[in-house]
């Protein structure tokens, strides 16, 4: 983020993934947002964790299987945050 972003109205830009990172913006069925619709904000790569301690349930509901990586054991994080893909790949915080 810039300083001038303070002063911006609407969305908030977050950026692109750092390079070990995954993003992904899912719509309500699971499947990936086209440019410009907003979704889910999901995350997956080598900075997710295995779920939260001591919380089974939590744990099922945002850890989840990340089918788009074909890695076996892959983990998605549902951040629930709304987001959308801006045209230059960057991210729109919602």
């Amino acid at each position: 983020l810039q300083a001038a972003d303070a002063d911006r109205h609407g969305a908030s830009p977050i950026g692109q993934p750092i390079p070990d990172l995954k993003v992904y913006i899912l719509d309500a069925y699971g499947e990936p947002a086209p440019i410009g619709v907003a979704g889910e904000i999901c995350v997956g790569g080598a900075g997710v964790a295995r779920g939260y301690l001591n919380r089974p349930e939590l744990t099922a509901e945002r850890f989840v299987e990340d089918r788009f990586s074909g890695e076996a054991g892959a983990r998605l994080y549902r951040t629930g945050d709304l987001g959308r893909w801006l045209e230059d790949g960057t991210i729109a915080y919602l």
